[in-house]
């Protein structure tokens, strides 16, 4: 058992939500430690792939209002304005303004950027499946379902 002690929490002395709460967090900064690393490969950090995520499967071909992302995605409007903006460099997404109303911004992937996309998903969705691999599949069959039970309830 890790010993909780050094970041301030007590192990096993009834306090299981510090204990839940500051795993989570923990899992959660080496988990996205080592996604960044593997998406350095690709010139994208975690909040830029999200971005073409949202935008090619939220948006479709017809695009999304920029104000639409943000709520796919656990990133602040002006980070996110951005991360647009480097992908937009980048030529991996197109910002159009929408017609009749040039202050909304509608987001497209690009066929570049949905390219990069596929070509990176097989290795990334094995580096997620490698952050479990120490949990036969039953145990994250229960993970899953506890973590999204308690998902749902937090909404």
């Amino acid at each position: 058992m890790v010993d909780l002690s050094i970041f301030g929490v007590s192990n096993g002395e009834g306090k299981h939500h510090e204990e839940i709460i500051y795993s989570l967090a923990l899992i959660y900064n080496i988990i996205s430690d080592k996604t960044e690393h593997y998406l350095k490969n690709y010139d994208l950090s975690l909040g830029k792939m999200n971005i073409l995520i949202a935008v090619k499967h939220h948006g479709g071909k017809e695009g999304i209002r920029q104000v639409e992302i943000s709520k796919h995605l656990i990133v602040t409007p002006s980070n996110m304005t951005k991360m647009i903006d480097k992908l937009e460099e980048g030529r991996l997404v197109e910002r159009l303004a929408l017609k009749g109303d040039r202050r909304v911004n509608i987001v497209r992937i690009t066929k570049k950027g949905s390219d990069l996309l596929d070509s990176l998903w097989g290795g990334y969705n094995e580096t997620l499946k490698g952050f479990l691999a120490g949990l036969g599949k039953e145990r994250q069959k229960q993970l899953s379902g506890l973590l999204v039970d308690w998902f749902e309830k937090l909404q």
